[in-house]
């Protein structure tokens, strides 16, 4: 096995400092992620979730700056029950992605299963905040966060408003 010099780990800080990715420094091409990424899904849609989990979780760290690869993390966390873990995968794709209003929904509907409507108030109002109005995804995404928000109850909200009216 070869070894890595200093110089080659300098040189790689520096890449990841500029906003270099493992999957650039080793020279994966997005087609060879989009191969990973498809048998990630079709293993998620087939139940087969531990198998998924691995894909999911590979591709979010050799391209840690794509929002679709947290959110396949955050789903099958999200399926196997592990709320806490899929909502810490759903807020960075949230960051990674402001106007994609799906990391948001799903981390209420998993602040909601943990029983912290506070929490999901706050993930829907995010949505609210961010998702586009004048499209197809941001009505479909904002018709289902009513639903939610109708499980919530709006004693979550109105605590909301009450934070904000004080920070204010």
């Amino acid at each position: 096995m070869a070894q890595i010099t200093q110089t080659e780990i300098a040189e790689a800080a520096k890449k990841f400092m500029d906003g270099a990715t493992i999957k650039e420094l080793k020279g994966i091409t997005n087609d060879e992620m989009e191969a990973v990424y498809s048998l990630a899904f079709n293993y998620y849609r087939t139940g087969r979730y531990d198998e998924a989990e691995k894909l999911f979780n590979f591709l979010a760290l050799f391209d840690h700056l794509n929002a679709k690869f947290w959110i396949g993390v955050g789903a099958v966390r999200q399926v196997k029950k592990d709320f806490s873990g899929a909502v810490q995968a759903y807020g960075y794709a949230s960051f990674l992605d402001l106007n994609n209003p799906r990391p948001q929904l799903h981390a209420a509907e998993c602040f909601l299963a943990m029983g912290d409507k506070r929490n999901a108030a706050s993930s829907l109002e995010a949505l609210d905040a961010y998702c586009p109005k004048d499209t197809e995804v941001g009505r479909e995404y904002r018709a289902k966060a009513a639903e939610l928000r109708k499980l919530i109850g709006e004693e979550a909200f109105a605590e909301l408003a009450k934070d904000d009216e004080k920070t204010a």
